[in-house]
């Protein structure tokens, strides 16, 4: 289960294994029914039906690609996916455990915490 919020700047996800995943600039939401929605987390937009769809909906895996872009997949089928920015942090994740790796501006993937 996932608790999804927008707060401000940011849409927060909440994990039922307790990780957070903050994204912070424009992305896209992919389900196989509806298609892909683009969403910016400061005015969701047409694409906030697409995000309450993923409340109840697994993670079934996550990827961080070689330029910073973030990539979910859901066991739907639906798909997160978040693009690095050039000046600001794109998206962060912070486990329970106090890990967290953060897509800074212009891509690089930054990890702080236990490895």
């Amino acid at each position: 289960m996932n608790v999804l919020s927008a707060s401000g700047t940011a849409l927060t996800v909440l994990t039922s294994e307790d990780c957070e995943l903050r994204v912070e600039t424009a992305a896209v939401v992919k389900r196989p029914a509806e298609g892909a929605a683009p969403f910016d987390p400061e005015s969701p937009g047409t694409a906030a039906v697409q995000l309450v769809q993923l409340i109840h909906d697994a993670i079934i895996l996550a990827k961080v690609g070689s330029i910073g872009n973030l990539a979910i997949a859901f066991e739907s089928g639906a798909e997160l996916s978040v693009a690095p920015h050039a000046e600001y942090e794109a998206w962060a994740l912070v486990e329970p455990n106090g890990r967290q790796v953060t897509c800074m501006a212009g891509g690089e993937v930054a990890l702080w915490g236990e490895r």
